[in-house]
């Protein structure tokens, strides 16, 4: 049996989004892009864009590799070289 209120809040959610994507404040996509400007296959990648962007180290997640120490200082150096 399906959750009501889950299901309402899921509904909601999806109307907040689509409200945010008409006036252009879609936050989602906006981390989503920060990522995919992250991600690389190999450490020398990642050491490579940790480099342009200021930050030092990388870091893994799964099988990617990440520019900076960790994903809160990569966040930062993204949104400082939009």
């Amino acid at each position: 049996m399906k959750n009501p209120f889950k299901t309402n809040l899921i509904s909601k959610l999806k109307l907040i989004n689509l409200f945010l994507i008409i006036f252009g404040f879609n936050l989602i996509d906006n981390e989503l892009k920060a990522h995919l400007r992250g991600y690389y296959s190999n450490e020398s990648e990642a050491k490579e864009k940790a480099k342009k962007l200021g930050c030092v180290g990388t870091f893994k997640i799964k099988d990617m590799w990440m520019a900076c120490e960790s994903e809160k200082e990569l966040h930062k150096y993204l949104r400082k070289n939009k």
